[in-house]
């Protein structure tokens, strides 16, 4: 009976260990983008494990800044590459790889990766 608890529990240990640290932080993404909800042509937001897809509503002459501004605090938030997809705010339903976004903006740890949006 002790082998076995022995046995369970290093098997737990080692579940939560082989656990992608960026799925445990999967919910500070949403947080670190909160100033989001001041931002007018945005519709809405939500985070997908290390994916942030922001719902814009027309676009605004800092759209750039934005979704940088976007790719970096939620970067902060995680150790891995954090993906900010820009799409319309009708594509409610719209998940990463699907195509039809307006343009996609990378960082890691704080740091600017790439984007390929217009400036």
């Amino acid at each position: 009976m002790k082998r076995s608890k022995k046995i369970i529990v290093s098997l737990l240990i080692l579940a939560l260990w082989f656990v992608p640290a960026s799925m445990l932080a999967a919910q500070d993404l949403a947080k670190g983008v909160k100033f989001l909800d001041d931002v007018k042509k945005v519709e809405w937001y939500k985070s997908s494990g290390k994916h942030i897809i922001i719902g814009w509503k027309g676009l605004p002459n800092d759209f750039y800044q934005w979704n940088y501004k976007a790719a970096l605090n939620a970067s902060k938030l995680s150790q891995y590459e954090v993906y900010v997809w820009a799409v319309r705010y009708h594509q409610k339903n719209w998940s990463p790889g699907e195509g039809g976004q307006i343009c996609i903006t990378t960082a890691t740890r704080g740091r600017f990766g790439k984007t390929n949006c217009k400036k």
